[in-house]
């Protein structure tokens, strides 16, 4: 038997091919040299008092959750609980409702966390859902000061105007999303960025419309963040932009979401 036991900033136990009993001698080793017991017993304590500094939902904006009652159900009644809890603020509130309805926008955040944007340009709201808009007012309302959110859809705005107007930095372009995008790079829109840190493409989910809007978007941001990338036509464009555009990476976040970076080659 060969035991070499070293207590330095490695730790070593041989034995002769018998991986069982190595473990075996290791766990005594630890057992006996690891850290004294402790009390699983859990002590009092002073609870953290939490703020309020949110409103209370006005049902009347947010009455469109009765759609999402057959993916998520009693949502009405989980939406009136959330009105009993403390929240930092109303960005945070809405960001439990918005996960509610809708699971998988969280994971725009984490598209956020990677590319770290302070200026998102938002194509498609999805009419009055909105979800997309309230994670990225969230986003931005925790990270920064000075960020700025384009949204641009061809339909008018009714709830969701009013559930987000009051964000300083959230602007609303009604308009088709080439259309829009052609008027930011060109300056025509006094006041508003030209490029941007991230662009989230949800709009027509048809070709070639798709298939334009990442042509156009790939000018003016290095991260682009796609939704209902398993749709057909949404896919066709995707695939099709990536083999004509190489130092463009693609990692798939959830379900249908997709984030793109562009990453050049070391010359």
């Amino acid at each position: 038997m060969i035991i070499d036991t070293i207590y330095s900033e490695q730790y070593h136990v041989l034995h002769n091919d018998n991986l069982y009993y190595s473990w075996q001698i290791g766990w005594n080793i630890f057992n006996i040299h690891g850290t004294p017991p402790v009390s699983l017993d859990v002590q009092d304590i002073n609870r953290p008092t939490q703020k309020n500094n949110s409103n209370a939902f006005d049902m009347d904006v947010w009455k469109d959750n009765a759609d999402y009652d057959q993916n998520s159900p009693g949502i009405m009644d989980r939406a009136m609980d959330l009105d009993k809890r403390c929240f930092h603020s109303d960005a945070d509130k809405t960001f439990w409702l918005n996960v509610l309805r809708v699971p998988i926008c969280a994971s725009y955040l984490a598209a956020c966390a990677k590319v770290m944007p302070h200026r998102i340009l938002e194509l498609g709201t999805g009419g009055d859902s909105a979800h997309s808009t309230g994670m990225f007012n969230y986003w931005l309302s925790n990270i920064t000061n000075d960020g700025v959110l384009i949204s641009a859809d061809r339909h008018p705005l009714s709830h969701a105007w009013l559930r987000y107007r009051n964000y300083s930095f959230w602007h609303f372009v009604q308009g088709d999303s080439l259309t829009v995008m052609k008027a930011l790079r060109n300056d025509e829109i006094r006041g508003l960025p030209t490029s941007f840190d991230m662009i989230f493409i949800d709009s027509s989910h048809t070709y070639p419309h798709t298939l334009k809007e990442l042509e156009q978007a790939s000018g003016m941001t290095n991260a682009i963040l796609m939704d209902d990338t398993t749709v057909d036509e949404v896919k066709q464009s995707l695939d099709e932009f990536l083999i004509g555009n190489k130092e463009w990476l693609k990692v798939d976040l959830a379900h249908g979401v997709t984030l793109l970076e562009r990453h050049g080659y070391i010359r």
